[in-house]
């Protein structure tokens, strides 16, 4: 049976531009392809969850500015609800990002996102009562996501969080979460092992674990992502496809697993699900508007088998 989903997040315009190398200190490149996308953890997951036709409702504030209108009109046009948004006096959330041989390197200015607070999270209560599932990250202050992850565990929800950009928190937070999904550097910064190999990942899942989530989700980029399935460990392997863009992968991979669980799938088909979306992704240039419909997976799924694992 399908499920309501709340993301609670950030909402940014991502500018884009593609180069052939990085420069160095002091020097001036030339860039082409500029783009300006919308992004934001937050939307972008989000965006991911409404393609793949799951309800989803979204917390989080822009600003008042051209920008957050345009914002605003890009989650509704995948079919967010956008009526719990809050426009903030400050700029909407900006992110600055090379694309340099297919992978990407940001900087993020948080802007309106800052406004996301626990006092609008308690306006806001209404949208737990609706939630079957809340979904979060760390583009929005850390006290707000404690917050908002102890009342949606008060009310008996599934809490999913994306510990991304990796930030000191609160002990007490992982206590609330039911799905922890950091990629292979997060879960390095998050639990100090780092991840060369299987062993290490299942030595950070153990890690989480004993700091209090209930389960854990790492990707490991070409190498896929090792999971709790239980009390047990799986691993996921990767699709082959021509890496372009990676700026949604994560984003697009936790859509895709939310939206999965939404729907009723198992632990093993969710992941797979969410591994086509992010393959899918990547595939592609831009933020939400690379993230595929529940369509294009299925024909792709169609299409395609997963590579084994080396």
């Amino acid at each position: 049976m399908s499920k309501n989903i709340l993301v609670i997040g950030s909402i940014n315009v991502d500018y884009v531009t593609h180069t052939d190398r990085l420069p160095k200190l002091g020097e001036t490149i030339m860039g082409s392809d500029f783009a300006m996308n919308f992004g934001g953890k937050g939307a972008n997951q989000a965006v991911a969850i409404a393609k793949s036709g799951c309800a989803v409702k979204m917390l989080g504030a822009v600003g008042k500015d051209l920008s957050g209108d345009l914002a605003i009109k890009n989650l509704e046009s995948f079919g967010v609800d956008t009526s719990s948004l809050i426009k903030a006096d400050a700029p909407t959330g900006a992110a600055a990002i090379t694309v340099c041989g297919g992978d990407n390197h940001i900087i993020l200015e948080v802007g309106a996102n800052a406004y996301v607070t626990p006092a609008l999270i308690d306006e806001n209560a209404e949208l737990f009562d609706w939630a079957d599932i809340v979904v979060m990250q760390y583009e929005i202050p850390t006290e707000s996501v404690l917050h908002a992850a102890r009342v949606a565990k008060q009310k008996g929800k599934t809490v999913i969080l994306n510990p991304a950009p990796v930030k000191e928190v609160c002990d007490e937070l992982y206590g609330y979460i039911d799905w922890i999904i950091p990629n292979e550097f997060e879960a390095q910064l998050i639990t100090g092992i780092e991840q060369n190999n299987d062993t290490d990942a299942e030595a950070a899942m153990a890690r989480l674990r004993d700091m209090g989530a209930g389960n854990a989700i790492i990707t490991l980029g070409k190498r896929g992502c090792a999971y709790h399935n239980g009390d047990s460990i799986s691993y996921a392997g990767i699709f082959d496809v021509k890496r372009v863009d990676t700026t949604s992968a994560g984003d697009s991979f936790i859509g895709g697993f939310c939206s999965a669980l939404c729907e009723g799938k198992s632990i093993d088909d969710a992941v797979y699900y969410a591994s086509a979306v992010s393959s899918i992704t990547i595939g592609r240039a831009g933020a939400s508007v690379s993230i595929p419909t529940a369509d294009e997976v299925k024909d792709f799924l169609s299409k395609n088998t997963m590579q084994p694992r080396d």
